[in-house]
This record gives C-alpha cells, structure tokens and sequence, in this order.
C-alpha cells in the first residue's frame, strides 16, 4: 500500500541530510544523467546560488517519499527580485542556470512517479500571493506536455525544446562500425589513414577520479579555449574560461562525483592533441565538453578520439554512450537515437499573469539582441 508524502526542502542541513537517500535513489533510476546526481547538484548549489538586498536564491528541493523511501526529488531555486515579502517578480526553475554546464535539468524519479513529481509545480503555483512567478518546467517532451495539458493552473509562455542524442552499444565494435552511414565510414578511414601517412602514431589515454585528473585540468583548459577560438566549425564560447565555471569544476573534483569523472586525451607520438571529459553513469557513459590543438585539426582529432572512446568503451562493456545535447553533424552523423526534452516557461494561469510574463520575455530578447549587437 502506497502512503505517499510531499517535502519540500528549503535549508542547507536539510539537502545535505538527503544526500545518502538521493545516492540510493540514483541507483535504482535508468538512464541517470550526471546533472541529477546529489553531488552535482550540491556543488552546483555551493558554487552559483546568489544573495543580494534585491536579488536572493532560495532552496526548494521537492520530494516524494513512499513508505519512507525517497522516489523522486527536483531541486529547485526560488529566486525573488526585489523585497523578499513584496517581491515584484519570482522565478522557480531547475537547478542549473548556468551558461551551459548543467546541459539537462529534469528531476530524478523512479519511472512511476515520473508524473507526480511534476505536480509540485502547480502547488507551487498556488503559493504565488503578489507578484508574478515564472516556472520553468524541464522533462521529457511526453511527461511535460502531459503535465501542461492535465494542470490548467500552469500558463506556458514559450517552448525550447532539447534533443539529446545517445549511441547504443550492441554487439562490438566492427558490427557498430558496419552499419555507420557510409559517410562516417569514409571519414574513419581518412582520419587514422592520414595518421599512418605522416608516421604519427596514435595512442588513448583515460584517466579516472580527482588525483589523476587535476594535474591534467589546465591543459583541457587550454584545448577547450583553443576549441572555442576556431572559426571554420561550429561555434561556441570557451565554457570554462570564467572562474566560476572552473570553481564548479573543482568542486566536482572534491566530491564523490570524481571517481564518475574520466578525462580521454588522444596522443600523437606522445604528444596530447586532444581530450574530452566524461562521466561514468553506470551503463552509459556521458560525454561532455573536449578540445583540440588546431595545428591538428586536419587530421580531424576530434572525430578520432571519439572513434576510440566507442571502441574503449566496449571493453569497459557500457550499453550508451550519450553525445549529449543540440544537433549538429558531429553527433548525427553516427547514427544515434534521440531522447527529446523541453523547458517551458510558465507562469500561473491569468490574464494579468500572462500579459506580464509576455512583457518579461520580450524585454529578455531585446536585451540578448542588444548584448549581440554590442558585442559584434
């Protein structure tokens, strides 16, 4: 027999007393993404909540116990702008604003209470008594749509949605690589033929946890930022270069969530020309940011080393490899299978509500297009 309480955890002693049910609960989820482990989320917490006159963070860790045992849990940050009893303006959202690092924020659930946990959003919302509050729903397309179709409460404002795309491994490396496309078959081949021309020779090197890591972290710096420095590719910002970014890095590194973490670095005749970060999910491994020397970019490093991270991790007998989120060909050219999740913006459902989140939302755009305009 079910007997099912909702908490909502608002202290720090209080998020740090869930950490050994939250590991536990990690065990038993599928498919565990490294942005809903506990360490991850204290880290995050520790690093990037905010506190000010006008602008203060607040936890609200919602949780669902069965019979005692924690089953779900979505850590959120209820964020005031202004006076914190006569605020003007409130946002809930996920854990994880953050340019980028924390690629996907759903809450961590048990498959049955999937839905559930979504519904603490709507008693969020009826806690709203001045101002407005924005919620940011993140899940899955089908339990977000699901959630926003059966609960009139919520308003959804805009949709983004986030494809995430995952490699399953079966069989063995050779089966895999026979039933690439056959222009991934071509680009493997020009990749380690071009190698053999040039007598360069090609070594993989991983290493796991905070002490075999750390020495190396300043050189993945420095590939990431020459990554982030090339033009002729698709483009994006040198994540790490702000030293909060790196702060969060290391405090990953001080916590369990180390022992998750690899750094693959592809050497040639020695020298690392590459490397990309991963994380150990249990049967699937993550990979998350990486970087390159440029001087060998037309031996195409980056399309090597991840043809050595699949082989190696069929000798480490992981199921998936996940090539994380936002589409472009470096993913979709070998083939994975997408999981598709959505953020929707919300607030609660009436109309002065409504027109007001409208305005914030396009006041945020102009402002972007300002910022990019200023930049340029």
């Amino acid at each position: 027999m079910s007997n099912l309480i909702k908490l909502v955890v608002n202290t720090d002693a209080g998020f740090e007393a869930l950490a050994a049910s939250w590991r536990l609960l990690e065990t038993q989820v599928p498919q565990l993404l490294p942005f809903q482990t506990y360490d991850w989320n204290h880290a995050w917490w520790k690093v990037f909540s905010d506190s000010s006159w006008y602008h203060k963070d607040e936890l609200a860790i919602c949780t669902l116990h069965d019979n005692g045992q924690l089953v779900a849990v979505m850590p959120l940050t209820n964020t005031h702008v202004g006076l914190h009893s006569l605020f003007i303006y409130r946002y809930v959202r996920p854990f994880g604003a953050d340019p980028n690092l924390t690629e996907i924020r759903a809450p961590l659930a048990l498959p049955a209470y999937d839905e559930t946990i979504l519904q603490q959003w709507e008693d969020l919302s009826r806690q709203e008594t001045f101002g407005v509050t924005e919620f940011q729903v993140i899940h899955t397309k089908l339990h977000a749509e699901q959630f926003l179709a059966s609960n009139a409460a919520v308003h959804p404002l805009q949709a983004r949605e986030i494809p995430n795309f995952i490699l399953h491994l079966d069989d063995s490396w050779p089966c895999f690589k026979s039933r690439l496309k056959r222009n991934i078959k071509e680009s493997l081949r020009r990749c380690y033929n071009s190698l053999a021309r040039d007598n360069l020779q090609l070594g993989l090197q991983v290493w796991q946890g905070a002490e075999a890591i750390k020495p190396r972290l300043n050189d993945f710096y420095a590939l990431h930022a020459a990554r982030a420095g090339a033009t002729n590719t698709v483009e994006h910002p040198d994540y790490f270069a702000p030293p909060q970014h790196r702060a969060f890095m290391a405090a990953l590194l001080d916590s369990d969530f180390a022992n998750r973490m690899h750094l693959f670095c592809l050497e040639l005749n020695g020298r690392v020309v590459a490397m990309r970060l991963g994380f150990d999910m249990g049967e699937e491994l993550y990979l998350y940011y990486s970087g390159y020397d440029l001087q060998f970019a037309r031996y195409s490093v980056m399309t090597t080393l991840l043809a050595e991270i699949i082989q190696w991790s069929y000798t480490q007998e992981f199921k998936r490899i996940n090539l994380s989120v936002g589409e472009d060909v470096s993913k979709t050219r070998w083939g994975p299978s997408v999981t598709h999740y959505v953020e929707y913006q919300c607030v609660k459902n009436n109309a002065w509500r409504k027109n007001l989140g409208n305005s914030i939302l396009k006041m945020r755009k102009l402002r972007r297009k300002w910022s990019e305009k200023k930049s340029d």
